[in-house]
């Protein structure tokens, strides 16, 4: 999880903001349910929680995440 090229291997980008934690996860599901198996999904969050609960939803929901850029403020995920 270095933030090397994230955006250039996502299938979408979700810009979220500073979107608070539970309309967040929210947005960051119905995202993913949008997308095929093995897609990814490129969140882009300014929320300081966002890094711990983003982690935390990836873990319970089992969707991969793939890399983490907290200078950008990017998560790649993947569906499962």
């Amino acid at each position: 999880m270095d933030g090397s090229n994230a955006t250039t291997q996502a299938d979408r980008i979700l810009d979220l903001g500073t979107e608070g934690c539970s309309r967040l996860l929210e947005n960051i599901a119905d995202a993913i349910a949008d997308l095929s198996t093995g897609q990814t999904l490129l969140v882009i969050a300014n929320d300081p929680a966002a890094p711990l609960d983003i982690k935390v939803w990836c873990r319970t929901t089992g969707n991969p995440l793939l890399d983490v850029n907290l200078l950008e403020n990017t998560y790649l995920i993947q569906k499962k």
